[in-house]
């Protein structure tokens, strides 16, 4: 336990405060015990000050509020969401400060950054937990549970960091989200270096512009004041900040495919579905070749090498151990189906990822480019018609299907997403997944051509959201199901 005038220094000198000791932190009053501080949050829903009798009646022995409320045990605290990541980290005895942290924010790839950045540490002989959209790990290697928030709430957050340190890591990679971000998740976090992976179109639903949601991410560079930041360059958000944070004198490192360079790349691909780079950098010169087709994927591992270099690992030794890197699941994951077709498994939900996803894969094969995928529900509905035409410019079967409609009527989500299709008539519509799936594979085996079918939007995921109800559903688990019936066949 620690004692509460010390946990809460900028309030000790308030008339309501007394010392207690502090049992738990808690911001849900369902929560509460004797003993906890209660954080009584405002959320876009609900708002804390209504649970605060309840609070009080289980034992709450202090209260912070972002409302001025004339109740005993209540003080009014400013900037609460951050505070309570400041309460949070001294509760667990600050371990972002005695841990190397790294946080990967982008709109996409910051879940393949973290993950390759602990595997490659890990194989480097340093233990890296990290917190990814798919699981939390201690180490870098084990998962010891699945992921409920790509950004935890700060006092989870805090906490887990705690475990990380005490299984004796010193390294630790997360997700910085943009909510995350937004709503100062990270509060109390001590950031040694911080990654841009990229930025393109996603969470209008939730940010109130696309400029809104550029300064949520980037305020991880500005507000968070990280010792190291890596940045992507390779689109104009990277650009912005790499500037504005070379021209304030802040230790900045460029990464790119397209331009010069503190970790410049270039790729080739080979017959084996693999990536040849070439790597020029600060820290030498060197060539390998990455278990992935995506040069997307080889941007975040590239980026997951400069941070780990600029910490003091051997970029030799890291470059060594990248060659059979195990990539996280749904990223880019690459079937064979037979000798003339493949699968693909990809999370790609944004416009700009799918997009990346079908380039990809019709520069790596030849014949016929199969899509499917659908949009969530609940969520930006502005990106629905843009993958409509992407997916209509590069792929030549679309078939749209359902994604987590969640609450939304399913057909009104395929009609958004048609809206952006210049001949809706060519793109078959199958609102069950297993169906849709089954309908491409089937198809893509019975036609003479060469085949590659992109299953997109939910990777790793392993549920579907229908109707305020959730379904066990798992893109993989249909597609090595129908794969073990033809060989039985």
């Amino acid at each position: 336990m620690v004692q509460s005038r010390i946990l809460l220094r900028e309030l000790s000198n308030n008339k309501e405060f007394i010392d207690f000791d502090v049992r738990a932190l808690s911001f849900d009053s369902r929560d509460v015990e004797h003993g906890d501080i209660f954080f009584a949050l405002k959320g876009s829903n609900e708002n804390g000050k209504d649970y605060i009798s309840e609070a009080k009646i289980k034992g709450a022995k202090l209260i912070l509020s972002e409302d001025h409320i004339e109740v005993s045990k209540v003080i009014q605290v400013n900037n609460l969401r951050n505070y309570m990541g400041e309460v949070a980290s001294r509760f667990y005895g600050e371990p972002s400060k005695e841990l190397k942290t790294i946080c990967v924010t982008g709109t996409n790839g910051k879940t393949s950054c973290v993950e390759s950045l602990a595997k490659l540490a890990y194989k480097s002989g340093y233990n890296c937990g990290y917190l990814s959209t798919i699981g939390v790990s201690l180490d870098g290697f084990d998962v010891i549970r699945d992921s409920v928030l790509t950004t935890p709430d700060s006092i989870n957050l805090q906490k887990t960091f705690s475990e990380i340190l005490d299984f004796g890591s010193k390294f630790v990679a997360l997700e910085a989200s943009s909510h995350g971000l937004q709503q100062k998740r990270l509060g109390g976090t001590f950031v040694k270096t911080a990654i841009l992976t990229s930025f393109s179109h996603d969470h209008l639903d939730y940010h109130l512009s696309t400029e809104d949601y550029k300064n949520s991410k980037l305020s991880l560079f500005r507000d968070l004041n990280p010792e190291i930041s890596i940045i992507q360059i390779d689109n104009d958000c990277g650009n912005e900040i790499y500037t504005e944070l070379l021209n304030k004198d802040k230790a900045v490192y460029s990464v790119s495919n397209k331009q010069a360079a503190d970790f410049k790349y270039s790729f080739t691909r080979n017959s084996e579905n693999r990536l040849d780079i070439e790597l020029i950098s600060i820290a030498g010169n060197f060539s390998f070749s990455l278990n992935t087709l995506s040069s997307v994927l080889a941007s975040n591992i590239i980026c997951s090498i400069a941070a780990l270099t600029l910490n003091g690992l051997n970029i030799s030794n890291l470059i060594k151990n990248v060659k059979n890197l195990e990539l996280p699941k749904g990223r880019m994951e690459l079937i064979k189906l037979n000798n003339n077709n493949y699968c693909c498994i990809d999370y790609a939900h944004t416009p700009d990822a799918l997009e990346s996803a079908l380039k990809e894969l019709r520069q790596s094969f030849d014949g016929k480019l199969w899509c499917v995928f659908g949009c969530g529900g609940n969520r930006d509905k502005l990106k629905r018609p843009l993958m409509g035409a992407i997916a209509e410019e590069y792929a030549d079967v679309t078939v749209l299907t359902n994604d987590n409609p969640r609450l939304e009527d399913e057909n009104l989500i395929f009609k958004e997403i048609l809206s952006g299709v210049k001949e809706p008539n060519n793109v078959l519509t199958l609102a069950d997944r297993r169906e849709a799936i089954l309908y491409s594979l089937d198809s893509a085996d019975q036609n003479n051509s060469r085949n590659i079918v992109l299953v997109a939007g939910k990777g790793h995921e392993t549920y579907q959201e229908i109707n305020d109800k959730t379904f066990l559903f798992d893109d993989r688990e249909v597609i090595d199901k129908y794969l073990s019936e033809q060989n039985v066949e």
